[in-house]
């Protein structure tokens, strides 16, 4: 049985250092202290530019050293991303192309000989033949997607073969969302629950295939790390790049817009994104109205002498994080939607000669967003969509502590 493991590490640009700290002591060092201690055990890991420059900021170059030490044991395989975060397929094809060449610089510059990556990771697999043209023109060789992109539906994909995008000649593979998703759930606290999922699932005995955050290891859900140990040492693991150049059969497929979250139903109803934005969420229709509203101003105003200023600090402002917090099924934030349609506002400030009349609308668009999630709290309506949303569902755990 060979295990294909890719564990996709992030954080917003605006995390907290004493956040940031606690993550690492519980997930990033106990994930690499396994590769160390386990010579012949390898993954293929994601980590955005955006924890990079966090990481390097706060003086935990350690980090990334040791990461590019285990590149050259041939431990680690690098892939590619977009540097903060952003739901590509959301995004205008300018800012996809964007945040993918500021992924790449940044991470030039501190893995150095190291970064090297053939792969390509969306984030949240968040999957459309769009992005992944831009993502063949850039050069990159595979990515992997969720395996509801295969039909729609979860348990049709065979891991036994490669697949390849349909007049693309982008290589594909999928992971096996059952076996990703049990290290973000409660219901895995032992090794032999694992096994017992494995002989359920009945297709992945010969090939595993898992994508999921790093930090579902010991931070999301403390002791998973351990579980995670004990798997890998008895279980021959390699890299995504090296389960490709092993399989003899390849099918061409069409894979479907969607995520590592989507549900056969929201697929069907052309709502692939839905955490992110969903057509019946009215703070989603306003977030984005403000995003692309500040998105055009900028693009606008490229001869402004503040312009280089306030394009990084849109770059930083199209992080996922503000949508996901928005979904209320079940995640949900009032202060990171709240401080998030500030982020974009003042993006616009930043501009030295910006029309008074456009900063008045994006905050007119700002202060519904914020007054109607402040409503959806106070009225009892979030805790309505998560109950409904949890009901039928396993357990979710977020930074150490279960999701009600």
């Amino acid at each position: 049985m060979f295990w294909a493991c890719l564990l996709h590490l992030y954080q917003p640009p605006w995390q907290k250092k004493k956040v940031l700290k606690k993550i690492i002591q519980e997930s990033y060092q106990p994930i690499l202290k396994i590769l160390e201690r386990n010579r012949r055990v390898k993954i293929t890991l994601n980590i955005c530019g955006s924890l990079t420059d966090l990481l390097m900021k706060n003086g935990f170059q350690k980090i990334i050293k040791k990461i590019e030490e285990l590149v050259r044991n041939n431990q680690i395989e690098l892939t590619s991303s977009a540097k903060y975060h952003p739901i590509l397929p959301l995004c205008p094809k300018a800012e996809v192309i964007r945040q993918i060449k500021l992924n790449e610089t940044t991470n030039q510059k501190y893995f150095r000989k190291s970064w090297r990556p053939k792969g390509f990771f969306l984030p949240e697999l968040a999957y459309d033949k769009k992005t992944a043209r831009i993502i063949k023109f850039l050069g990159y060789q595979w990515l992997i997607l969720d395996e509801i992109a295969y039909t729609g539906k979860i348990g049709e994909v065979n891991f036994e073969k490669r697949y390849q995008i349909k007049d693309l000649r982008l290589k594909v593979i999928f992971r096996n969302r059952g076996l990703s998703d049990i290290f973000f759930t409660g219901w895995l606290n032992s090794e032999r629950r694992f096994w017992q999922a494995l002989k359920n699932d009945n297709r992945s005995d010969k090939f595993l295939i898992t994508a999921f955050d790093g930090e579902n290891l010991g931070h999301h859900k403390p002791g998973t790390e351990r579980i995670f140990e004990i798997l890998v040492k008895k279980i021959k693991t390699l890299t995504i790049s090296e389960l490709l150049g092993i399989y003899q059969k390849e099918e061409i497929v069409n894979p479907l817009s969607s995520s590592w979250s989507s549900k056969t139903e929201e697929l069907k109803s052309g709502i692939p994104f839905s955490l992110w934005r969903n057509p019946q969420n009215k703070i989603h229709q306003l977030q984005w109205q403000l995003t692309n509203f500040v998105i055009n101003q900028v693009d606008k105003s490229k001869k402004d002498q503040n312009f280089q200023k306030a394009r990084k600090a849109l770059d930083q402002a199209l992080n996922s994080c503000q949508y996901w917090w928005a979904s209320a099924t079940p995640w949900w934030s009032l202060e990171i939607i709240t401080e998030s349609a500030k982020k974009l506002v003042k993006v616009l400030k930043i501009l030295k000669k910006i029309d008074q009349k456009i900063i008045h609308q994006a905050e007119r668009v700002k202060e519904k967003i914020i007054l109607m999630a402040q409503d959806w709290q106070n009225s009892g309506y979030v805790n309505k969509l998560k109950e409904s949303y949890l009901k039928n569902g396993p357990s979710r755990y977020f930074g150490g502590r279960v999701i009600k």
